[in-house]
């Protein structure tokens, strides 16, 4: 059982994965900056992982919950760089490979690694870092979905509209305190501030009109603690299936309040993070 586990046992038996959260990310680069092949993104690669085993709503969305955060690589072996130590410039041609499924639909290519990058191609290719949410925001945007370590024993596909569902119309907006929560990065106060800026996404309860805090998980400390994620995708790798709502701190933290818990807690499919009752704001 994981640290936080769900109070209603309607569903299916309580199963999280707290993982330790990993140290602050790097600042990405920048569009068209120089491909580096060291960038390996092992949350999604931990993730595709249990895909390969299990396929399921849980597992779905515990696979793009995590490409909420941290970076991909995408393939541009076909692009034509005058001086490829210096990236981008003026007059180059910048083409980044997508595929067709089965039914024709066009699927932007991504990898956790470059060695997945040469697994698909197998010749050593070419690869671009991109922030993760930034690639399926342009998968959503400009393709018809996305298709990452296509060559791999998890190959995942994501079409536009399963991304827009999970990681809303803007998956580049829930990036950020998506990548705080996972990193631990900001103080204690400014990240309790940057919960305020949402976006905050909620399970809605089945008896909603007598909870509005939604549902509740039990704590360590046998205390009930209001769930709250960073993106739908963090709650239904949670509890999957059902309603979720977009809701601001200030209405978390007056019924979370008003039903006597012990506080929230942050996307507890893990890594979490508890805020207590006393430091929501008022």
């Amino acid at each position: 059982m994981g640290l936080f586990s769900r109070r209603s046992r309607e569903h299916e038996p309580d199963e999280t994965r707290p993982e330790a959260p990993p140290g602050p990310p790097p600042a990405p680069p920048a569009r068209g900056a120089e491909p580096g092949p060291g960038v390996r993104h092992d949350r999604v690669r931990d993730g595709l992982g249990t895909w390969a085993d299990r396929k399921d709503a849980r597992t779905f969305a515990d696979v793009l919950r995590r490409c909420a955060s941290g970076e991909l690589l995408l393939d541009v072996t076909d692009s034509r760089f005058a001086d490829p130590a210096r990236g981008l410039q003026p007059g180059d041609t910048l083409a980044i490979a997508s595929i067709r499924d089965n039914a024709g639909a066009d699927l932007l290519v991504a990898f956790t690694g470059h060695d997945e990058l040469q697994r698909m191609r197998q010749d050593p290719g070419r690869s671009l870092v991109q922030p993760a949410a930034a690639v399926l925001a342009q998968a959503a945007r400009d393709h018809q979905g996305v298709v990452i370590d296509g060559r791999s024993p998890g190959a995942f596909i994501a079409y536009a509209a399963e991304i827009r569902q999970h990681l809303t119309e803007d998956p580049e907006a829930v990036a950020t305190l998506t990548e705080a929560t996972a990193s631990r990065s900001l103080p204690f106060d400014r990240y309790v501030a940057a919960l305020a800026d949402g976006p905050l996404f909620v399970p809605v309860a089945p008896d909603a009109a007598d909870r509005p805090a939604g549902s509740a998980a039990t704590g360590p400390d046998g205390g009930a603690y209001t769930v709250v994620g960073t993106s739908p995708a963090e709650v239904w790798a949670w509890r999957p299936g059902g309603e979720v709502r977009r809701v601001g701190l200030a209405e978390v933290a007056a019924a979370t309040r008003a039903a006597g818990r012990a506080g929230v807690v942050v996307n507890p499919a893990g890594p979490p993070v508890v805020v207590p009752a006393a430091a929501l704001p008022r």
